[in-house]
């Protein structure tokens, strides 16, 4: 990662890496950064859809910044496919941050 593009930006949430433990018939995402209990989720129900959903939310904070750290990159001319792309991109980026519909 380039950390010195990721110096820039704040975040408003809890600073990863999230990670997943699996108590049995709880699912428990966890940091043991700045939060004050560490959990930050706990899913009632252990299914593998419980899992998958676990994974996507233990991911979004690099989901997060992988998004961030490609806007600079962003074409100014672009056929709308990849326009489409970046507006998603930008998009998804308003919505992890409340700037967005949620």
């Amino acid at each position: 990662m380039n950390h010195k593009l990721n110096e820039t930006m704040t975040h408003t949430h809890t600073h990863g890496p999230w990670h997943i433990t699996d108590e049995g018939s709880q699912i428990v995402i966890q940091t043991f950064s700045d939060h004050p209990t560490g959990t930050l989720a706990r899913m009632y129900r252990a299914d593998e859809l419980a899992h998958s959903d676990a994974r996507l939310i233990s991911a979004a904070p690099e989901l997060l910044e992988a998004l961030q750290m490609l806007m600079p990159q962003e074409p100014q001319e672009a056929d709308s496919y990849d326009r489409a792309m970046w507006d998603n991109a930008r998009a998804a980026i308003e919505k992890a941050t409340g700037k967005g519909e949620a």
